[in-house]
Order: structure tokens, then C-alpha cells, then sequence
């Protein structure tokens, strides 16, 4: 068992560790400790109850190759590689490079540089070093796959790590996948992991999503599309998935990569006749997409949930299937694998394979398969019964939060467009307000030159009155001094007195002009004076719009703490659902479009001489409208022993 806090002297200890995709798990075991003891212990760490999915994988030191790691036995009776206690001196944050690209079998992906670490316990002190005596390192991975992903898994902790080795296993190749599927495979990892893009843009740098492994290499080697490209595309997919949370964008995830044709497979290559294989480097070995069969090879065995599977021309198209119905038993001897059909004892077929570990993982992976088929097939168990209530129960509570928050940033949403046409109406006033005050200002200051003007003329005029009032005095004057003049004067005098009225008439409506132009420049300047007030107002009434939108975004932040305010339920949610509905509809209808333009842009891009057999024979079958699941009935069609007699005769 392990042992933590204070530990009792042990002579022989060593320092475990577990990872993987997303964690690394740290801590002692004795030298006595069994594989399921350390299992348990991982399971019960990071919560997992559906375990029967999962195994624990390790390099083997003498071949330098991938094996599962035997529960029932000891760690230290299997062939595991042990490193001195100085790796323990490393930091955990900091990897060494050459670990993250570790050569890797099916389903057991690299580690990755930004794995976290989870001690247990968090530090060992130096009294502790001197009595480890090594460091080992185990791989948690999935051994075996359920026949409907999407439905029968249970807890979000295992969708998770399904999630993380489905993609990690398409991004490596180890599963076909074309590159349009692939890119929308992308998109839903992107929103997985970032959520919304519009969000996502906000709060990260656009740079950090360029860094992710998005595309299996394939898809580079194969189309003539750029990175850049690739990018812009995989981002068109990824704003049809906004409003998805991880885990739904997770469960779509994996429910489009189950429908890929070698999702859930372990492929073997077997041979019908004994020493059928020759020596193949471990390059070879690892490279499980190639398109071609090696030399050695006849056929390929393929295991999943569903039964066992017989490949002569590609991975793709199974000559053979066998469902777990059909199959009695399966035994192994040394590299001799022999298949019991259940319609007769006779009917058998016995493949040899390369080496005779093979030959019992095909057998381990065979029993395991099988059994979790007839689960299936059986009454659940009070556990599976309190597992799936608790985690419906998990996913209601959840739901309900996250149709709340959803409610909420709808409302929240539609008072910020609200908000927004206010402040567009505001700023198209002030706009106008703007562009009116100049006139104003202009129209003024003509009026009060014009009034100026006026009163100029009306002071002269008054000047020059004057001047003829003298003159006429004058004249009177010289009457009184010269009589035979009065008449010539008083003939003057008329003529002035006439001139002085007009002149006296047209000062006086001067004046009066001038009096009403005062009044109209009196009149412009209050209006002027009103539009710089209106025009303060409906700059502070903007900054109080402004205050308001930041609380409304705060009010969503914070909507786990407050309740919603009393509504009317009935039209709210109608209304909402009504919506919501249509919005999902018009994004998988955008989504249908982007994914057939993608296609067609791919099938004008690729590069003809470097499809391998597997792409040909992924077109042809596109081209005769079958997938995984008709390639599969055709397979299985006739009887068990018709499809034996095809068997041997492959």
C-alpha cells in the first residue's frame, strides 16, 4: 500500500509516477505494492469510477516497447524501466524535452509540456531520498471503448480523458481522419478549451491559439492550404459553437470522432502461417497509419467494442467481422491465436503473430471487450444505477445554472444592444447639435454686424440733422436781416423743413430697425446658450449610459450571487427557447455551409501524388455513399460459417 505523511522505515522504496493527458500523479510505493493497488490509487485520486475503461501502460526496459501493466502482479516482477532517485531532483514544471516526444504505440500519446503535476505527497525530504531507491513512470490510457461513446459514459471526468485521448490519437495519426472532418474536430477542441471565440479574443492573445495543436500533420503534407489558412477556416468553425459549454463542446467531440472508421480500433498484423513475419525495426512498429502493409504482414486484426474485425487491402474496409455474439473463444498459445465461432466446435481459425506478447494482448484485450459486451447486454448494476442518478441529478443542477446564466446573459445582451441604439441616437443628436451651433453662431454675429451697421447710419443721419437744423437757423437769421431774402429763404426753408422731416422719418425707422435687430441677437444668443446646454447634458447623460453598461456586464459576472428579477415565466421562456432554437438552427445551417465549402476547397487543394491507399479508399467509399457503420454490415453479412470460409480463403 502506499504510504503517506509519516511513514514507517521501509529498506526498499521507489517514487511513482502516474501521467496522464492532463495531470501527473506523484508518490511512494513499497517494493511489495501490486499493479491494482496503484490503479485504485489512481482512480480514487482523480475520482474516476467507471475504471473498467482504462489501464495502466509502461516502456518496457528490454524491448524498449509498450505493455500493459499486469494488475494482478507486482510492479517490480514486470519489466519496467527504473530511474535513479536523481530524477526526482527535476523540477515538475520544467519537462525535459527529450521526454515529450517519447516514441508511442495506439493510444499513448506524448506527455504534454503543459501537463500539471498533483503530489502526493507534494515534497519528499532528503531523509526520504536515501531510502527511494529508483523512480517509475506509468501511463494512465483507455484499453477499451464503449460501443456508444456519447451515451455510456457517465461521469464528466471520464469524457474528459476519453475527450483528451481521441484527439490526442487523431492529431498523432493513429486514427484516420480527412482533413475537413478534421478541422471541425479543431473547432470544437478550440471552444473545448477557450469557449467563445468573441470572448476568447478578448481576454487572450490571438497568438496563443496559432500555438495549439489543432491539425494532424497529414493535413499540411497532403492539401495545399497554409497554415494561415487552415487557421481562418478552423476560426469560421469555431464562431457557429458559440453559447457551447466545454462539455458540451467535448461530447460533440467525440460523438463526430466515433463515427470515424478506425475510432475504438487496436489493430494487430497477423499472418496465417507460422514464421509468416520477419524481423521489422521498431519504427516500423510504431507507425500504425501507414498506408501500405509491411512486407511480413498478410492481415490485420482489428478489436473494438463491437467484435473483431479481418483487413487485407486498408484499415478502412474490413474484408471480415466477427461481433462478440459470434464468437465462442479466443485462445492463445505462444504467437498461435485461435477464434471459436459459437455456430459450430469446428468452426475455427487460427492466425500467428509476430511475438507471442502479442499474442496475449490480443487475448487480454479479446476477454476485456467481451466482457463489457455482455454488460452491456445485462440488467445495470446498483452501482451504474447510482453512478448514472447521481451524475443526471449533477447534470440537472448544472443545466439549470447554466440556463440561468444563459437567461441572464441574454437579457443582459439585449439591454447592451438597447444601450447601444440609445448611444448611436445620442451621438446623431450631438452630431446634429454640432452642426447646427456654428450656424447659430454665424447667424449671430451677421445680426449684431448688422445692427452696427444700422446704428452707424442712424448716427449720422442724426449728425447730419443737426447740421441742417443749423443751417436753418442760419437761414432764418439772415431772413430777419434781409427781407427781400424771405422769400428765397422761406422757399429754402420749405425745402429743408421737407428734407428734415424725411430725414427725421428715416432716423426714426433706423432706430426702430436697429431696436428689432437687438432684440434678434438677444434672441440667437439665449438659443445658443440653450444648444451649449443641451449639448452638456446629453454628454453627461452618454457618461451615465457608459456607468450603466459596465454594471449590466458586472450584474452578468456576478449572476451565481444574485437572483434574477421577477418575470412573467411563460412568455420570457417561450420567447428565449423560441429564439435559442432558431439561433441553433442558423448555426448548424452555417455550419453545413462552411463545412461543404471547406470540402470543396480541399478536394481543388490536395496534392494528388501524395493521397495514400487510405484516402482513395476513404473517396471511394464516400463516392458509393457508405460509412462506418454500412462498411461494417457488409462485413458481417451471411452466415458465421460463410464468413469463416471467406475468412480463410482472404
Amino acid at each position: 500500500m502506499p504510504v503517506f505523511g509519516s511513514r514507517k522505515k521501509k529498506s526498499d522504496e521507489y517514487y511513482c509516477k502516474i501521467f496522464t493527458l492532463d495531470a501527473e500523479l506523484q508518490f511512494t510505493i513499497e517494493a511489495t505494492a501490486k499493479g491494482n493497488t496503484i490503479f485504485s490509487l489512481v482512480c480514487q485520486t482523480l475520482g474516476l469510477r467507471e475504471h473498467w475503461y482504462f489501464g495502466l501502460k509502461y516502456i518496457d526496459k528490454v524491448s524498449n516497447e509498450w505493455n500493459w501493466l499486469h494488475l494482478n502482479r507486482t510492479v517490480l516482477s514486470q519489466p519496467i524501466q527504473i530511474s535513479p532517485n536523481s530524477i526526482l531532483l527535476k523540477t515538475p514544471d520544467t519537462p525535459n524535452s527529450t521526454d515529450l516526444y517519447k516514441p508511442h504505440l495506439l493510444r499513448s500519446p506524448p506527455i504534454s509540456p503543459s501537463t500539471s503535476t498533483l503530489s502526493l505527497p507534494s515534497s519528499i525530504s532528503s531523509a526520504a531520498l536515501q531510502s527511494i531507491k529508483g523512480t517509475i513512470e506509468l501511463y494512465l490510457v483507455v484499453k477499451f471503448y464503449p460501443e456508444d461513446i456519447t451515451h455510456e459514459l457517465i461521469q464528466d471526468v471520464t469524457r474528459r480523458l476519453f475527450y483528451l485521448q481521441v484527439k490526442q490519437d487523431i492529431l498523432n495519426m493513429d486514427i484516420y481522419c480527412p482533413p475537413e472532418t478534421a478541422a471541425h474536430l479543431a473547432s470544437l477542441s478550440l471552444q473545448a478549451k477557450f469557449g467563445d471565440y468573441d470572448q476568447a479574443i478578448l481576454s487572450s492573445d490571438s497568438r496563443s491559439f496559432e500555438n495549439e495543436a489543432l491539425l494532424p500533420l497529414s493535413c499540411f503534407q497532403k492539401v495545399e492550404l497554409s497554415r494561415s489558412d487552415w487557421f481562418e477556416r478552423i476560426i469560421a468553425l469555431w464562431r457557429t459553437h458559440a453559447s457551447l459549454t466545454r462539455e458540451e463542446a467535448e461530447t460533440s467531440y467525440l460523438k463526430y470522432a466515433q463515427d470515424l472508421d478506425m475510432f475504438g480500433l487496436v489493430f494487430f498484423e497477423i499472418s496465417k502461417i507460422q514464421g509468416g513475419h520477419k524481423t521489422i525495426s521498431h519504427q516500423q512498429q510504431q507507425h500504425t497509419m501507414s498506408d501500405q502493409p509491411l512486407l511480413a504482414a498478410e492481415l490485420w486484426l482489428g478489436i473494438d467494442s463491437l467484435g473483431i474485425r479481418f483487413y487485407k487491402k486498408n484499415k478502412l474496409r474490413p474484408e471480415v467481422f466477427f461481433s462478440w455474439s459470434d464468437i465462442r473463444s479466443v485462445t492463445a498459445h505462444d504467437k498461435k491465436v485461435i477464434l471459436n465461432l459459437t455456430t459450430d466446435k469446428n468452426a475455427t481459425f487460427a492466425f500467428y503473430t509476430a511475438k507471442s506478447s502479442i499474442s496475449k494482448e490480443i487475448l487480454d484485450l479479446s476477454m476485456g471487450n467481451h466482457e463489457l459486451y455482455m454488460r452491456r447486454r445485462q440488467e445495470q448494476s446498483i452501482e451504474i444505477q447510482q453512478m448514472r442518478y447521481f451524475e443526471e441529478q449533477q447534470h440537472k443542477e448544472k443545466m439549470r445554472i447554466i440556463a440561468r446564466e444563459r437567461e441572464l446573459r441574454f437579457q443582459a445582451e439585449k439591454r447592451r444592444d438597447e444601450i447601444a441604439r440609445e448611444f448611436l441616437d445620442y451621438q446623431q443628436q450631438m452630431k446634429e447639435i454640432h452642426d447646427t451651433l456654428p450656424k447659430y453662431q454665424e447667424a449671430a454675429e451677421l445680426l449684431a454686424r448688422k445692427a452696427h451697421l444700422s446704428g452707424e447710419e442712424a448716427r449720422l443721419q442724426a449728425a447730419k440733422a443737426l447740421e441742417i437744423e443749423s443751417q436753418l437757423e442760419r437761414c432764418r437769421y439772415e431772413m430777419n436781416r434781409n427781407e427781400e431774402e424771405k422769400r428765397l429763404y422761406a422757399r429754402q426753408i420749405n425745402e429743408c423743413e421737407q428734407v428734415i422731416s424725411t430725414l427725421v422719418n428715416d432716423s426714426a425707422k433706423n432706430r426702430k430697425e436697429a431696436d428689432e435687430l437687438k432684440l434678434e441677437v438677444a434672441k440667437w444668443r439665449v438659443a445658443e446658450a440653450a444648444a451649449r446646454e443641451k449639448l452638456l447634458a446629453i454628454t453627461q447623460l452618454n457618461q451615465s449610459l457608459a456607468f450603466t453598461n459596465a454594471a449590466v456586464h458586472a450584474q452578468v459576472r456576478t449572476t451565481a450571487l444574485s437572483p434574477p428579477p421577477y418575470q412573467p415565466i411563460g412568455c420570457v421562456q417561450e420567447s428565449n427557447e423560441r429564439v435559442q432554437l432558431m439561433e441553433k438552427q442558423s448555426k448548424q445551417a452555417q455550419l453545413a455551409l462552411q463545412l461543404q465549402d471547406l470540402k470543396n476547397v480541399i478536394q481543388s487543394k490536395k496534392i494528388e501524388e501524395r493521397q495514400t491507399s487510405l484516402d482513395k479508399a476513404y473517396e471511394e467509399s464516400l463516392a458509393i455513399g457508405d460509412n462506418k457503420y454500412s462498411t461494417i454490415q457488409k462485413a458481417r453479412s451471411g452466415t458465421a460459417l460463410k464468413r469463416m470460409a471467406m475468412l480463410q480463403d482472404l
